[in-house]
């Protein structure tokens, strides 16, 4: 079995109410997480077509680390772009901007998350014509990641961040509702603690659909700092020999650097602990 790999969040600067542990030049944070012992990054823009790809390129061949993922959220939260938007026009430039994601991702080797970029129901009355909506936005994102040969991985957000589509089973539905070829499950234990009856029923549920993890404890701090049970979880993932990604997507709180540093040496010794 291969190792799974650790990856740092980064972001071009860092906000109170952002869960990323890096802020700065893309390329400096790949030499930062290299020098902290992560495995790889995932990188948060809104505007993927303004990074610096020469210079992110050459961080990578620098360190032999890779990227991730890249999340998409903050074309939500700083410019309003939705999968759900009721206009043709808006909901046009957000699928247009997740191709830049998926063209972007082909040339990395790394996947895209699909998260708060799905958008929020203006009503609950409104929740059948969205799901349509988001429906046909992710076929249309589904087939153009087969053809750039990118894995899509959409996430369940709590309710108080997103208010659809916000348990495993909600997620996991849609997916195979749709049966798209290149969509399939990520996991936040933050939002898991809010949503799930039993994280690890549901963790048991949905494995083989699972293809990226973040962790977070329950006051959205480094694994330990909360009342998950990371143990089991991770024993858990241990057992079904899951050898993909957790990504430390936490609050940057007290500080950055110590936050980013007490994320691996938890998850690192959470896998320790749980060697056989």
């Amino acid at each position: 079995m291969n190792a799974v790999s650790f990856s740092l969040t980064l972001a071009s600067q860092l906000e109170d109410t952002a869960p990323f542990l890096y802020g700065g030049p893309f390329d400096q944070g790949i030499l930062y997480a290299h020098s902290l012992g992560y495995d790889c990054v995932e990188i948060h823009t809104a505007r993927p077509q303004e990074l610096p790809v020469e210079d992110i390129d050459a961080a990578l061949s620098d360190t032999g680390i890779r990227i991730s993922a890249f999340g998409t959220g903050r074309v939500y939260a700083e410019e309003g772009l939705s999968l759900i938007d009721p206009s043709p026009k808006k909901r046009g430039e957000a699928v247009a901007r997740m191709k830049s994601f998926i063209t972007l991702a082909s040339r990395f080797g790394c996947l895209v998350i699909i998260g708060c970029i799905r958008g929020n129901l203006s009503a609950l009355s409104q929740k059948n014509f969205s799901l349509q909506l988001l429906s046909e936005s992710m076929t249309e994102l589904d087939r153009y990641a087969a053809e750039q040969e990118v894995l899509l991985v959409m996430e369940p957000i709590n309710r108080y961040e997103n208010n659809f589509l916000c348990s495993t089973d909600e997620v996991a539905d849609f997916i195979h509702k749709n049966a798209y070829t290149n969509v399939k499950l990520m996991v936040d234990s933050f939002h898991m603690n809010i949503e799930e009856k039993d994280i690890l029923d549901s963790f048991a549920k949905h494995y083989r659909d699972i293809h990226y993890i973040h962790f977070a404890d329950s006051n959205r701090s480094w694994p330990g700092q909360g009342h998950i049970d990371f143990k089991k979880i991770v024993a858990f993932l241990k057992d079904c020999n899951y050898n993909k990604t957790i990504s430390a997507e936490c609050q940057y709180f007290p500080e950055a650097k110590i936050a980013a540093s007490h994320w691996l040496s938890a998850v690192k010794e959470l896998y320790k602990e749980n060697e056989s």
